[in-house]
């Protein structure tokens, strides 16, 4: 299914949005803000992982919805967005009307004034200590966004983990069906069980399902990914390779220098700066002062741990390709053997359950560290958690 279904505007994308059962199908910017190749390469059927964060941009339905939000929010101040909650306040003060005391209904009706006194009341506070307006709207959009952008590079990460470990649960349901082949071979010349033979057919039943059961979770989180980035339900996407981890980069970090950036760039010490700004009350400014000083102590400590799981992911991908480099000698060597004659068919299908499962820990690994570097990335980009 082409993506040439999408259509641009922010006219199209309320008309889809409002019409149609699926996600974004418009985009969001002008058909100038990228190139035609651009365009073109946005709008085929295949992922490649750099184009993650436009597709979100242009395709996400919840930034189109929240793009759309934003026009009628654009222009309001702090005043303004208090007012709305003194109107609506005042509409629901003008709408209450107080029961006779002789009316059968006495009592639940004035329960229903109290009740409406009471949340107008809230909603005049509300009014008293709203810090929002129209940055601090966007500021949530953007934050929004780039957090959508990293579920979405995350997603892509695990898919090709689940896909790579197809691959070892497929050798895994052929060592089993092998194992039962041999058990069945020596029940008929009297060297085993039924018992035995049943207890290897089992092995084979266990290992098709778990095989089956990780097709099905490999289909789920392509579907989640390709729906995250506006495709529809159903469509037939290619999912692209995935960057290699830059070791040289993460030899580049300096933590200190990434907290202080991280900490001028964050989202929610953004937020509550500019909500500090726009406080009406004493209570609401102490309040957020302190929250202020809380949010900077956990974005620095978030930075900091992020950096220690990051070198610990490179740590353990380190060990898992010295590990598989073993194996890989060791398959070699049966290679050479059962091409001799020297090695039983069993003892080298062991031999390469084992290789194929070094191989897949190290390409796990490898994503591990490819997550570990993209949550460390995020954290110095907006998104360390700051409680």
């Amino acid at each position: 299914m082409k993506r040439g279904r999408r259509t641009a505007g922010v006219l199209a994308a309320v008309v889809s949005i409002s019409l149609l059962p699926f996600p974004a199908l418009a985009q969001q910017s002008p058909e100038f803000a990228y190139s035609a190749e651009k365009w073109a390469s946005l709008r085929d059927d295949k992922l490649e992982y750099e184009e993650i964060a436009e597709l979100i941009h242009e395709y996400n339905n919840t930034v189109l919805k929240n793009h759309i939000s934003y026009q009628d929010e654009k222009d309001k101040n702090k005043d303004d967005v208090a007012q709305d909650y003194y109107d609506t306040a005042n509409d629901i003060y003008s709408s209450i009307q107080y029961p006779d005391s002789d009316d059968a209904n006495y009592g639940s009706q004035m329960a229903a004034v109290l009740n409406s006194r009471l949340q107008a009341d809230q909603l005049m506070e509300r009014g008293d200590e709203s810090t929002e307006d129209h940055e601090t709207i966007k500021l949530g959009y953007d934050q929004t966004e780039a957090s959508l952008v990293k579920q979405a590079q995350e997603l892509m990460i695990q898919y090709w983990s689940q896909y790579y470990n197809l691959d070892s649960l497929r050798q895994r349901k052929l060592q089993a069906e092998s194992s039962c082949q041999s058990e069945q071979n020596r029940l008929a010349a009297g060297m085993s069980t039924q018992a035995n033979v049943l207890k290897a057919r089992e092995a084979v039943s266990s290992a098709q399902a778990s095989l089956l059961s990780a097709e099905s979770s490999l289909e789920k989180t392509k579907e989640s990914l390709l729906l995250m980035l506006g495709w529809s339900y159903g469509s037939q996407v290619e999912i692209g390779e995935l960057p290699d981890p830059d070791m040289a980069q993460i030899d580049r970090i300096q933590v200190e220098e990434d907290v202080g950036t991280a900490l001028a760039s964050n989202y929610s010490l953004k937020l509550t700066e500019k909500r500090l700004a726009n406080a009406r009350t004493t209570k609401v400014k102490d309040t957020l002062t302190q929250t202020q000083k809380n949010q900077r102590e956990a974005v620095a400590t978030n930075v900091k741990d992020s950096y220690s799981s990051l070198i610990l992911a490179r740590s353990n991908y380190e060990q898992a390709r010295q590990a598989f480099d073993l194996e890989k000698t060791s398959m070699d060597t049966a290679e050479r053997k059962l091409s001799a004659g020297t090695i039983t068919r069993n003892a080298y299908e062991t031999q390469k359950s084992s290789y194929l499962t070094a191989e897949v820990t190290v390409r796990t690994r490898q994503l591990d560290l490819l997550k570990a570097m993209v949550d460390y990335q995020w954290a110095v980009d907006g998104l360390a958690s700051a409680s």
